[in-house]
C-alpha cells in the first residue's frame, strides 16, 4: 500500500512540475510579445525601412492556410473598403428619401395655400398621403360639437366626446404621432371594416390651439409604417394640416 501511495505521490509531483514549466514558457512568450508589441509601437515604419520582413511575417487566414503580411493586408483594406462603400450608399440613401420627404412636404404646403374649404384641404391630404407615402388607407376624423354638421358629414367630421375617443387620449394631450403598432380599438375607430387588412398604421394628431381631429394612415405591409421610420416628418405635416384646417373652420 506504501509503494502505491509513494507512485502516486511521484506521479503528481511529476505532473506540477510539468504544469509549472509549461505556465514559465506562456510567461515567457507573454513578456517576449509585450517586448516585441513595445518595439514596434516604438518604431511603426519598421516594416517600411525593412519591407523584407512582409514576405516572411505570416498572418492565420480564416481559412486555415497562412499568407503573408502583405496579403493580409491588401485583404482587410479591400474589406474596409467594401464597407465604407455600403456604408456610403446607405448615406445616399438617406440623402435621397429626405430630398424626397422636403418636396412632398413642399408641395404639400403649395397645395394647401390654394385651398378653398376643409373638403378642398381633406381632400388634398388624402391625395397626397396615398400617392407620396404608400398609404393602403388614409383617413380624416375631425372633431365637432355640432350635431347637425356631425350627421351631414358622412364620417368626416366626429363627436368630440365619444368615448372611443379615450383609445387616442394621450397621443392627443402629449402631441404624439405614432408610427407603427396600433391597439385594436384605434385601428376600429379609424378604418372601420377594413382594419383587418392592416398591418401598420401612422396615426397624426391635429392640433392647432386645439384639438382639431385625427389622421390615420393603415398599409397591408407591416413594414411600411414601424417605429424605427421616425416620426418627425409627419409630426411637421400634420402642424402644416392643422394650421390649414383651423384657418378654414373658423370661417
Amino acid at each position: 500500500m506504501s509503494e502505491i501511495k509513494t507512485k502516486k505521490i511521484k506521479q503528481a509531483s511529476s505532473q506540477d512540475e510539468l504544469n509549472k514549466e509549461v505556465t514559465t514558457q506562456r510567461e515567457q512568450q507573454l513578456a517576449t510579445d509585450l517586448q516585441l508589441i513595445g518595439l514596434i509601437r516604438d518604431n511603426p515604419d519598421i516594416l517600411t525601412r525593412h519591407p523584407e520582413l512582409l514576405a516572411v511575417l505570416e498572418v492565420t487566414h480564416q481559412s486555415g492556410g497562412a499568407v503573408s503580411l502583405i496579403e493580409r493586408q491588401v485583404g482587410v483594406l479591400r474589406q474596409h473598403i467594401q464597407s465604407q462603400e455600403n456604408r456610403l450608399r446607405e448615406l445616399m440613401d438617406v440623402a435621397r428619401d429626405n430630398e424626397s420627404l422636403a418636396e412632398t412636404c413642399h408641395r404639400l404646403a403649395v397645395d394647401l395655400l390654394s385651398a378653398h374649404d376643409v373638403d378642398d384641404v381633406v381632400s388634398i391630404v388624402l391625395d397626397t398621403f396615398k400617392a407620396e407615402l404608400s398609404a393602403d388607407y388614409a383617413v380624416v376624423k375631425l372633431f365637432s360639437e355640432d350635431a347637425e354638421l356631425i350627421e351631414q358629414s358622412a364620417g368626416l367630421f366626429v363627436d368630440v366626446k365619444d368615448d372611443a375617443l379615450n383609445a387616442f387620449k394621450t397621443m392627443l394631450q402629449h402631441k404624439n404621432t405614432v408610427c407603427g403598432k396600433s391597439t385594436d380599438e384605434q385601428k376600429a375607430y379609424l378604418f372601420a371594416d377594413k382594419s383587418e387588412n392592416i398591418k401598420s398604421v401612422a396615426i397624426i394628431p391635429l392640433i392647432a390651439g386645439a384639438n382639431l381631429g385625427l389622421i390615420g394612415l393603415g398599409a397591408a405591409d407591416a413594414q411600411r409604417f414601424k417605429p424605427s421610420m421616425g416620426t418627425d416628418f409627419l409630426s411637421q405635416v400634420g402642424e402644416l394640416i392643422s394650421a390649414s384646417l383651423a384657418s378654414h373652420l373658423e370661417n
